[in-house]
């Protein structure tokens, strides 16, 4: 999976957090904070972590992946979790 289509994964259930939680769907910078300018909050972070271990088949922060603060960082934090379970499936 490239790094494009994880942002695209990640943004799609962002957006699902959001527009279910009665709130508009958006894009998404690097730069923007999950709690603050996209506006998560604890429970819509835990949603959001089951979400994308749904869409994308892992959860880094089950192996003991540090919190992150930014859409970027965790776009990232995917990516590079991804690759590496690509990596050892070889």
């Amino acid at each position: 999976m490239t790094p494009a289509d994880v942002t695209t994964k990640v943004s799609d259930v962002i957006n699902r957090v959001l527009t279910d939680t009665g709130r508009a769907a958006r894009e998404f910078r690097s730069a923007d904070t999950l709690t603050g300018t996209i506006g998560l909050d604890s429970l819509d972070l835990a949603v959001l972590v089951v979400g994308l271990e749904q869409s994308l088949g892992v959860d880094p922060f089950r192996s003991g992946a540090a919190p992150v603060a930014t859409f970027g960082q965790l776009v990232d934090l995917y990516v590079a979790t991804l690759d590496q379970a690509e990596g050892s499936s070889e």
